[in-house]
């Protein structure tokens, strides 16, 4: 068997789970996130998506609905970030959507700054 044209797509994203640490900050009412998404964090520990690949500080840890992001506020509820770890950086997105090829550079650079690892596979 010849393997050398084979091509491997990892989609997990986390790529080593003993490196991850988390946290918790709110969501913002009314709007949904998925697992992956590049996520601005504000002084007050509130998520709001990131405007492009270069303005996060945070992974997200879950999918969250808008609907639960609202039943979340009310009542005080956070969910998991990532803050450090190593991932994948094929599988992180910014409000759902998987970034482009010309997108994933400058995410792996503020990464860097970040103190998280987005590492190509």
């Amino acid at each position: 068997m010849n393997f050398a044209n084979t091509t491997h797509t990892n989609q997990n994203l986390s790529l080593d789970a003993g490196k991850e640490r988390t946290s918790s900050a709110l969501p913002t009412t009314a709007t949904a996130y998925k697992k992956g998404d590049l996520l601005a964090l504000s002084e007050a520990n509130v998520l709001t998506h990131a405007t492009d690949e270069k303005t996060w500080d945070v992974i997200c840890g879950r999918d969250v609905t808008a609907a639960e992001a609202t039943a979340m506020v009310t009542n005080g509820v956070e969910f998991d970030i990532f803050y450090a770890g190593k991932f994948n950086a094929a599988a992180v997105s910014l409000n759902g959507t998987k970034l482009a090829a010309n997108k994933i550079a400058a995410a792996r650079a503020k990464a860097i700054k970040n103190r998280i690892e987005l590492a190509k596979v």
